[in-house]
């Protein structure tokens, strides 16, 4: 190893142990590629990234700063389909709606309809993914939900 690959690592190591705060954490590093996605408007990306940094989060998976971001993200990229792909942004409204209020074959049903009008449409297959995961794995009355389901 050349004395100038030796000094580098030396640097490296003594920045990390000297300043902790220069080191980035995986939270931060997805957090960050999430803005990044999001300002490019990659919002597939974004959802991914944001997913990453929920599972990495000191506030746990569900962190409400994330879920926020994960939310607006679902608005934005709704909002960038309005005037291309109005049906699909019809269906999709839909089967979210349906999604979160538990109708779950409804749902399914209109994300099947929104992938007619944009094919492999990534959102609209993780969703009936879940969907069709919650559906068959739906625990009993009081009874914990164990299964992990597909996330973006």
């Amino acid at each position: 190893m050349s004395r100038k690959n030796l000094v580098a690592i030396a640097l490296l190591l003594t920045l990390n142990t000297a300043y902790p705060a220069l080191a980035e954490t995986a939270y931060q590093r997805w957090l960050r590629m999430a803005v990044s996605a999001r300002n490019q408007r990659n919002y597939d990306a974004a959802l991914t990234y944001y997913q990453r940094a929920a599972d990495e989060s000191p506030n746990g998976p569900n962190d409400p700063d994330i879920n926020t971001a994960i939310f607006e993200v679902l608005s934005e990229r709704l909002q960038s389909f309005q005037t291309t792909a109005p049906r699909y942004v019809r269906f999709i409204t839909i089967a979210d709606e349906a999604y979160f209020n538990g109708e779950y074959d409804r749902a399914i049903q209109n994300y099947r309809m929104a992938l007619r009008e944009r094919p492999r449409d990534r959102y609209a297959t993780v969703r009936i993914q879940q969907a069709e995961c919650i559906k068959q794995n739906r625990p009993a009355t009081g009874s914990q939900f164990r299964i992990m389901c597909p996330r973006f």
